[in-house]
């Protein structure tokens, strides 16, 4: 059974009538064989579409030894007509961030020579991987090409050519591609194998926009937003920076020199903060009663609890423990003698659920039990 791919024909086809062929028990319905279909099945890295058959939702569709099957709520029967309607709003997001990738990817393998060795499309974004490295200011040139590209308003089409034709055509490609070839073009930028489908001019795209880059595989990963896509991330990021202006009393076009300025004085706040800690820390030293071993502070700083127990032990020596209460049990930092110190812990592990360790005079971490048992233990 052979299904003629409507979208192959006209990626705009949304709604079309067919034939079942068959009909099959699937794991969570049933899985249906079409005569003719506009649903584009999973494949290439891009999921499949979705839609309705009649008065059935189609969630999945997917090709299985060369058969495309449309996974559905319900059964039909075998040459019963149905009513297939794709969402074409998620298609055609789809299409304008499919053909924006083959864009990026032409422009990066004319200029640079890197190949696009991955390639995932989903309902927020595209992801693409590439063999090589940039720089920022190569991704910035790339990224206004690809949109001036955009703004050209190019043709893209698709072919099947001969096994002739195919010979003398330099086109882009992954490797083990079966079958017959179907190349994508786009007019002065790329010829690609792809199997999706594509928006007719390169203006339907609307805007190209890379979100961020990362190392992956001995190459680069591009995070990059399209046509919607890319307005929704603008409106939202938009949004964002109204309610930080509005925060701050500042203007749009100086929100990012008031965020800098907030984060000095938050960096003058901090050392104000820690000077003032160093300061109570040494008067909780000084005012420590030397018949006890262990002190319960109000900060749940590691730090702070890391200085002052080694200021108590330094100042009164023997095994000193600071301690600081917690929502299940309290953090606590050991300051000692190398020998004593281990002591002190192996008896505290045998006694209490005790996360953590160290080594030489310290030992820090967590303990897990009722802080009034703790406190008990302790002495304080």
């Amino acid at each position: 059974m052979k299904t003629e791919k409507l979208y192959e024909k006209d990626a705009y086809i949304s709604l079309f009538e067919a034939k079942v062929l068959s009909c099959e028990n699937a794991e969570n319905g049933y899985k249906i064989v079409l005569d003719k279909t506009a649903f584009f099945p999973e494949g290439g890295g891009q999921p499949s579409d979705i839609g309705t058959l009649s008065e059935s939702k189609v969630f999945d569709v997917q090709i299985e030894n060369g058969e495309i099957y449309h996974y559905t709520q319900k059964p039909f029967s075998v040459g019963q007509t149905v009513c297939g309607a794709i969402d074409f709003e998620r298609r055609y997001n789809f299409m304008q961030n499919h053909t924006a990738e083959h864009i990026v990817s032409g422009i990066v393998y004319k200029r640079f020579g890197f190949d696009n060795i991955g390639f995932h499309l989903n309902e927020k974004e595209v992801t693409f991987d590439f063999n090589g490295f940039f720089s920022a200011g190569q991704l910035d040139e790339i990224e206004l090409e690809a949109n001036r590209r955009v703004w050209q308003n190019l043709s893209v089409t698709s072919f099947y050519p001969t096994d002739e034709e195919l010979k003398e055509i330099q086109y882009r490609s992954k490797d083990g591609i079966e079958g017959k070839i179907r190349l994508v073009k786009i007019e002065d930028t790329d010829i690609c194998a792809c199997c999706a489908p594509h928006v007719k001019t390169t203006g339907e795209i609307g805007i190209i926009k890379f979100l961020s880059t990362e190392k992956q595989h001995g190459g680069t990963r591009i995070f990059m937003k399209c046509g919607k896509f890319a307005l929704s991330d603008y409106s939202n990021k938009s949004d964002d920076i109204k309610a930080i202006c509005a925060a701050l009393s500042a203007k749009e076009e100086g929100v990012r020199e008031a965020v800098f300025s907030l984060n000095l004085r938050l960096e003058a706040e901090k050392s104000n903060i820690k000077a003032l800690n160093s300061k109570l820390i040494s008067y909780e030293i000084k005012l420590f009663d030397k018949s006890k071993q262990a002190v319960l502070y109000e900060s749940t700083d590691i730090k702070d609890l890391q200085m002052l127990a080694d200021g108590l032990h330094k100042t009164y020596g023997g095994v000193k423990t600071a301690l600081a209460e917690r929502e299940a049990g309290c953090a606590f930092v050991m300051c000692g003698g190398e020998e004593e110190i281990k002591s002190e812990f192996e008896k505290l592990k045998s006694v209490f659920t005790v996360k953590g360790g160290g080594r030489g005079e310290i030992r820090q971490g967590s303990i897990m039990a009722d802080i009034e048992k703790i406190k008990e233990y302790f002495g304080v």
